[in-house]
């Protein structure tokens, strides 16, 4: 292992930015009125899930990508471009905006790595002019089926999908870094050399102290604008 990372993966939802793009995301698509009325109510039950590592990711996907279904990527993306400017341009912390612009300007490679689709993602990270893994969505005939290509980019899922960014780039997890939010963040932050947790909760907080893993907070600030 090298003084220096080889790669910067960051988790996005609470570790880049102070939102939840999956809850957001509903919350969009209901304002617009393109998904029901009540996608809230169930969005908040899989969320608690979520918040205790209970998920039951199945059942999240087929009801995060119902709307989905039977759309263009380019359709969706148009839909996502509008959800990036509306719910998370403006909730980007704006330490982590500067660490990510710094080291994109020194050609370290800074990519964003996180459980939520990639058409939804996808403006944050040209946004922030960085890669972006996630999980994604299975097309057929140019359509979305509402199906993901496995693994699930979350838990367990987020380390293979790392382990084989870091074979492809000619280097091991040991030899990168990683910041997450969450306790299903723990599975890649036991794995990587470089482990930064992120405005961790309490469980996330004894893990880390437990493991000597470094803790940073970001926080929103008033005059904390930035633009590229």
């Amino acid at each position: 292992m090298g003084q220096k990372p080889l790669i910067y993966f960051f988790d996005m939802d609470h570790t880049l930015i102070d939102n939840d793009c999956d809850m957001s995301w509903k919350q969009f698509l209901v304002n617009e009125g393109l998904a029901p009325a009540d996608s809230m109510e169930i969005a908040d039950d899989f969320y608690e899930d979520y918040v205790l590592g209970e998920l039951d990711s199945k059942a999240f996907m087929q009801f995060q990508n119902a709307e989905f279904i039977g759309k263009s990527l380019p359709d969706m993306y148009e839909i996502s471009k509008r959800h990036f400017e509306v719910m998370v341009k403006n909730k980007i912390y704006p330490t982590a905006f500067e660490m990510v612009r710094q080291l994109v300007v020194s050609g370290a490679n800074a990519t964003l790595l996180t459980a939520t689709n990639t058409v939804i993602a996808a403006p944050l990270a040209k946004y922030l002019g960085i890669d972006l893994l996630g999980t994604d969505l299975v097309l057929h005939d140019g359509l979305f089926t509402g199906e993901i290509f496995e693994p699930y980019c979350a838990g367990e899922g987020k380390v293979s999908i790392a382990a084989e960014y870091c074979r492809e780039n000619s280097c091991s997890l040991e030899d990168v870094a990683y910041f997450g939010d969450s306790i299903n963040d723990k599975f890649l932050l036991s794995e990587v050399g470089f482990p930064y947790v992120v405005n961790p909760g309490s469980d996330l907080t004894r893990l880390a102290k437990g493991n000597n893993w470094n803790i940073l907070q970001f926080r929103m600030t008033d005059n904390g604008s930035h633009e590229v």
